[in-house]
């Protein structure tokens, strides 16, 4: 009876080998998979700016590279800092009434931040 308990079925065997096997090849490309994902971010508040809001498309691109090279330069800062131009960002999307805009770069402000924590582990 020994034996019959600790026999794993092949199914099983082949489930666990095909779990390795994804999860070894996402460690390897976790790096790859976090600037498509940044990438897309910064894809889709472009166009939700243009289409859903109707903003000009060059202002927009160069808000976005503008919140991406702070997220570049400010990267190694204390958190707080970051609540503290989370904050500035929210005021002037306010005072330029365009607040939703702004909310849309604070969010690529946060994954470029968060991008930038991850590929460094």
């Amino acid at each position: 009876m020994g034996e019959t308990e600790n026999r794993v079925s092949i199914k099983e065997r082949r489930q666990k080998e095909q779990g390795k096997a994804v999860i070894s090849t996402l460690s390897e490309h976790k790096n790859m998979l976090i600037l498509f994902g940044v990438i897309v971010a910064g894809l889709a508040v472009i166009l939700l700016s243009m289409l859903v809001l109707d903003l000009p498309v060059v202002p927009v691109c160069i808000i976005v590279l503008i919140e991406a090279a702070l997220a570049v330069c400010l990267h190694d800062v204390p958190i707080w800092l970051h609540g503290l131009v989370v904050i500035a960002e929210m005021i002037a999307g306010g005072v330029t009434d365009n607040l939703i805009f702004m909310l849309l770069c604070v969010v690529i402000y946060l994954v470029g931040i968060l991008a930038l924590r991850f590929t460094r582990e």
